[in-house]
C-alpha cells in the first residue's frame, strides 16, 4: 500500500516538473494577476496580457508560417490567368416602346376589338425583356454555336500577349484540327451544352441602371481582342434579334389586316385598319434602316489595355492574414490545452 501511494506521488511530481520546464523554456505562464470579478478564482479566467505575451513568446513560429503561407499565395497568384473586361453602355431607342400602335389602342381600341383584334396597352417592356434574353441559357446557347464560340470559353486556359494568340488546352481540344478529343472510351470530350451555359454566364454581365435605365454590358476573357469584339457581337446580335421579331410581326400583321379590309365594308372598321398598316408600316421601315433598333450605344467599348482580375496582391494579402490566424489560432490552443492539464494536476495533488 505504501509502495503504490510512493509510486503516485512519483508520477504526480514527474508531471509536475514537465509542466514547470515547459514554463521556463517557453515563458508562457505567469502570475495571473489581473482582477476578476467575484466569486471567480484565477483558474477560471486569462487576461489579455497574458494571452499577449504567449503569442508574442511564438512570435518567430508566427513568422515562420505567415511566410508559408505568402509564398504558397504568390504561388497560386501567379498561376492563375490574367482576364481582361470590356464594358460597353447602352442606351434604349425609341423603338423599345409600341410606338404608334400605343396611341391606336386608346382611339380605336373598342372598335378594334369588335373585330376580334387586340392593340394592346403599348407597356410592353422590351428592354426588360432583352435583359432576361441574354441571360437564358437558350440564348446564349444559339449565339455560342453562331459564332461556334464553344472552344473559346471551355476549351481555352490562357492568352500569349507575345503572339497575341489563344492558348487551348492540349487535352481537351486540338486547335489545329479545331476538333475536340476523345476519352479512352471513345467519347467525345466536347462540354455539355448546360456546362458551356454556366461557365459562358460568368463570363459575360448585363444590368440596367434603375434611374437611369442605361444598360452595362461587361464581357470578361483572357484575351483582350476576345472580349472585345465578343463585347461587340452581343450588341449587334441582341438588336438583330429583336428587329428580325419586330420585322416579322410587322409583315404579318400587315397581311391579316388587309385582309381584314378586304373582307369588310364597314367604312369606321377600314379606317382603323388602315391606320394600323399604316403603324405597322412605320414599324417595318424602322426594321429596315435602323441597325440599332433596341439599344444603341451611348459608351462604345475600348480594347482593355489592363488586366481586371486576377488581384494577386489581394490574394498575397488574404493569404498572409491567413497565415498569421492559423498559426495564432494554433499556438492558443496549444496553450489552453496545457492550461487544462495543469488544473487536472493541481487537482489530482
Amino acid at each position: 500500500m505504501t509502495n503504490d501511494k510512493s509510486t503516485e506521488i512519483a508520477e504526480l511530481k514527474a508531471k509536475l516538473d514537465i509542466y514547470e520546464k515547459w514554463h521556463n523554456e517557453e515563458s508562457k505562464f505567469s502570475n495571473l494577476n489581473s482582477s476578476f470579478s467575484a466569486g471567480q478564482s484565477p483558474d477560471d479566467e486569462i487576461d489579455l496580457k497574458e494571452l499577449f505575451n504567449v503569442i508574442w513568446a511564438e512570435k518567430i513560429k508566427i513568422v515562420a508560417i505567415s511566410f508559408v503561407f505568402a509564398v504558397v499565395s504568390v504561388f497560386y497568384a501567379l498561376s492563375l490567368p490574367n482576364i481582361y473586361k470590356a464594358t460597353t453602355v447602352l442606351a434604349p431607342t425609341s423603338q423599345e416602346s409600341t410606338g404608334g400602335l400605343g396611341g391606336l389602342a386608346s382611339q380605336y381600341g373598342g372598335l378594334a376589338a369588335m373585330a376580334g383584334i387586340n392593340l394592346g396597352s403599348g407597356g410592353d417592356n422590351k428592354i426588360e425583356h432583352a435583359l432576361e434574353l441574354m441571360k437564358s441559357w437558350h440564348y446564349l446557347d444559339s449565339f455560342i454555336n453562331k459564332y461556334n464560340l464553344k472552344p473559346t470559353f471551355m476549351a481555352v486556359e490562357g492568352w500569349n500577349k507575345a503572339t497575341n494568340e489563344l492558348v487551348y488546352d492540349d487535352s481537351l481540344y486540338n486547335a489545329k484540327t479545331s476538333t475536340w478529343l476523345t476519352d479512352t472510351d471513345g467519347e467525345t470530350l466536347e462540354p455539355l451544352s448546360i456546362d458551356t451555359y454556366k461557365e459562358v454566364s460568368k463570363f459575360i454581365m448585363v444590368s440596367q441602371e434603375n434611374d437611369t435605365g442605361l444598360i452595362k454590358l461587361d464581357v470578361s476573357h483572357y484575351s483582350p481582342n476576345v472580349a472585345y469584339e465578343l463585347t461587340k457581337l452581343l450588341t449587334k446580335e441582341l438588336n438583330n434579334h429583336f428587329r428580325e421579331l419586330d420585322k416579322q410581326e410587322a409583315e404579318a400583321s400587315i397581311n391579316f389586316l388587309t385582309n381584314k379590309i378586304n373582307g369588310t365594308s364597314n367604312t369606321e372598321m377600314r379606317q382603323v385598319f388602315y391606320s394600323m398598316i399604316e403603324a405597322h408600316s412605320k414599324t417595318l421601315m424602322m426594321t429596315e434602316v435602323n441597325k440599332q433598333y433596341l439599344v444603341k450605344t451611348l459608351v462604345p467599348t475600348m480594347m482593355p489595355e489592363e488586366k481586371d482580375s486576377p488581384k494577386r496582391a489581394l490574394i498575397l494579402i488574404l493569404g498572409v492574414i491567413l497565415g498569421v490566424m492559423s498559426s495564432v489560432a494554433v499556438i492558443l490552443i496549444k496553450f489552453f490545452n496545457n492550461i487544462e492539464e495543469f488544473q487536472v494536476i493541481r487537482s489530482e495533488k
